[in-house]
């Protein structure tokens, strides 16, 4: 039962990275065979600089067989052979990866332009009931009522909440957000069309958070782990970002019912 398990959530989660992934380059056009053999079948024809076919290649392991290393086909976690001489080994991310810094997510916009930032948007629509403001417009939110879903506590001071991404920044911009426009990134960073994308939470308990993911971090509230594991599922499907091992494991744990 739990080998059937496990292979229903990698099935689910439909893609996935390992974290520590080197990477070919392709310098000459060349094909992908389904062995360290170029008798064998094709899987694939590659080429450099061209729109419809990648320059990159992730490495599937990093031992050579026969003068082919093997890679993952493009768009697909199936895995062929592609002769060392036409092909350039990078350590660690792709040779373009921008490292992560928080300047590249713009936080928090006003979108409508109502004087009120995206931190205000959430904890007025995550407030239990009526909000106070700062006179003397309706600009910043100082009193209110809240329910923390992470630790299931209530909280009645704005200024001991956080507005926390349920997938970080950083987790986010490791596992594909780094190839996104700038305008994308923002869109991510203010997302309100999803009301599980932001919370209101414990300042302290989202600093506890950081940028960890379910294998690192699980809510204090045990309560709301099922959802957290359901959103974190959610969020990374629809942005098109990619799940680690660690995750993935992480994800296997809590169970099938909290697949989405």
């Amino acid at each position: 039962m739990t080998a059937v398990r496990s292979l229903l959530v990698i099935l689910l989660l439909a893609v996935s990275t390992s974290e520590a992934a080197d990477y070919l380059e392709v310098r000459r056009a060349t094909t992908i065979y389904e062995q360290p053999n170029k008798k064998s079948g094709k899987l694939a024809d590659v080429a450099p600089g061209t729109t419809n076919k990648p320059a990159l290649l992730e490495l599937a392991t990093t031992e050579k067989s026969h003068g082919y290393y093997s890679v993952h086909v493009p768009g697909t976690r199936k895995q062929g052979w592609i002769y060392t001489t036409y092909v350039r080994r990078h350590l660690g991310p792709e040779p373009h990866f921008t490292v992560y810094r928080r300047s590249l997510y713009k936080h928090w916009a006003d979108a409508d332009g109502d004087c009120q930032d995206t931190r205000q948007e959430v904890l007025i629509r995550d407030a239990s009931g009526k909000v106070g403001y700062e006179k003397p417009r309706k600009c910043v939110v100082v009193k209110g009522q809240w329910l923390d879903p992470y630790t299931g506590k209530t909280f009645t001071e704005p200024r001991q909440l956080d507005i926390d991404h349920v997938v970080p920044l950083k987790n986010a911009h490791e596992s594909g957000a780094w190839k996104w426009s700038t305008e994308k990134r923002e869109e991510y960073a203010n997302y309100l069309k999803d009301k599980r994308h932001l919370l209101a939470v414990l300042g302290s308990e989202n600093r506890k958070k950081g940028a960890k993911g379910p294998d690192g971090y699980m809510p204090p509230d045990s309560a709301f782990r099922c959802d957290y594991v359901k959103e974190w599922i959610k969020i990374k499907r629809e942005w098109g970002l990619s799940f680690s091992d660690h995750e993935r494991r992480a994800i296997d744990r809590a169970g099938t019912g909290c697949v989405p």
